[in-house]
């Protein structure tokens, strides 16, 4: 079985973790909202004993200065640089989606599998990120699982 980690970067950071395999659809294993911006987030990632999991795949949300906002907050952009750094040592599949790809996956869709999680907004959008990573990279039994597309 391969393994996936899926994030929503932020103060806040949503995550959720996942399992799947050539002809296994991706299967979600555990969810979570990591309080705390980078401090926590480097708390979750990298626990003090040590023993951190190795991802095959990581996806998470890209942070995008559009200048919409005076003062962003960056909190992303510096979780992105954690991301990249751990990738480059462990020689896993780093992909970064725009904030849009979200739409990919809706809420009916998260209900219907049980993956909606109200209070927890960040876990979700990392879940809908996950989803949106098999869907935009063709992956049959999830394609099929979960939106219905024949593979003819």
């Amino acid at each position: 079985m391969r393994r996936l980690i899926a994030f929503d970067p932020g103060k806040t950071t949503g995550v959720s973790l996942w399992q799947y395999d050539s002809d296994i659809p991706l299967t979600l294993v555990g969810h979570g909202q990591i309080e705390g911006g980078v401090d926590g987030f480097l708390e979750y990632f990298y626990p003090h004993d040590g023993r951190y999991m190795i991802w095959d795949v990581i996806v998470s949300e890209s942070f995008v200065l559009d200048g919409r906002t005076p003062n962003p907050d960056v909190t992303p952009l510096k979780i992105e640089g954690i991301l990249e750094s751990h990738a480059h040592r462990t020689s896993c599949q780093l992909r970064f989606q725009r904030n849009n790809f979200k739409s990919h996956v809706s809420n009916e869709t998260l209900k219907a599998f049980g993956l909606y999680k109200p209070g927890q907004p960040h876990a979700m959008d990392s879940m809908r990120h996950a989803l949106a990573f098999m869907k935009t990279t063709h992956h049959m039994p999830t394609l099929n699982h979960y939106f219905k597309v024949d593979d003819e």
